[in-house]
């Protein structure tokens, strides 16, 4: 039994990328019912993101490579288990299932995982994004059998990746092994209400029930996302 996973390519990472900026942008210039951006809590948010997601930008066609030939349909809070099966009702904010991947040991565990968290002085960096998001890739909550995911914050003038989060995970060394910071991917490219792509790596504090064998590195991209 292989564990991990493959990895994912960067090309289908820029293209979920680019497909979720998409999104946004659709949900920051269409009205969107009783939604607002700058107000919404972060659930309200994510399901209008996967609504966006999945109606307009995958059925429709919006952003190439974003499709059926790749991908199957965005879901919001599928539930999965940890990597010891003793928490059945884990509920990442996004999956993504790749269409054409290449046989796997857990089929059922991959995904392209994505967890999201606003980003403001309600919600810092580290007490939010990190400890009630990103640590969930750490201990083998989500995403336990694959060597990457992703993070989406949802944030405010003022919070940008450098210093926020790099400032948070050094802060958290004890908790959030990081073994490399916040660098920008080459790939990616700002936008007006997003930034560019910021990779993480870092040490997980389990071992595989399957084989025995510890928990690799764990690669996080990025992506923040202005509210404002």
């Amino acid at each position: 039994m292989e564990l991990p996973h493959p990895r994912i390519s960067l090309a289908i990472f820029l293209v979920v990328e680019n497909a979720i900026r998409e999104a946004w942008d659709i949900l920051r210039r269409q009205p969107c019912g009783d939604l607002d951006l700058l107000s919404a809590a972060e659930d309200p948010i994510t399901e209008k993101l996967c609504e966006v997601l999945c109606d307009q930008v995958y059925s429709r066609g919006r952003v190439p490579g974003f499709d059926r030939q790749i991908f199957g349909k965005p879901t919001r809070e599928s539930k999965v288990k940890n990597y010891n099966g003793k928490h059945l009702d884990k509920m990442p904010d996004l999956l993504l299932d790749l269409v054409d991947r290449p046989p796997v040991a857990i089929p059922h565990q991959d995904w392209l995982f994505i967890e999201c968290k606003p980003v403001d002085s309600d919600h810092p960096a580290g007490s939010c994004y990190c400890d009630k998001g990103l640590i969930r890739f750490v201990n083998g909550g989500y995403a336990w059998a694959m060597q990457e995911a992703m993070m989406v914050g949802y944030t405010r003038e003022g919070y940008t990746i450098s210093p926020k989060l790099n400032d948070a995970l050094h802060e958290r060394s004890g908790t959030i092994r990081t073994l490399r910071f916040p660098s920008q991917c080459a790939k990616s490219r700002a936008t007006r209400f997003s930034e560019c792509v910021s990779i993480t790596e870092h040490e997980r504090a389990f071992p595989y029930v399957e084989t025995g064998k510890q928990a690799p590195l764990i690669t996080i991209r990025h992506l923040w996302l202005r509210r404002d």
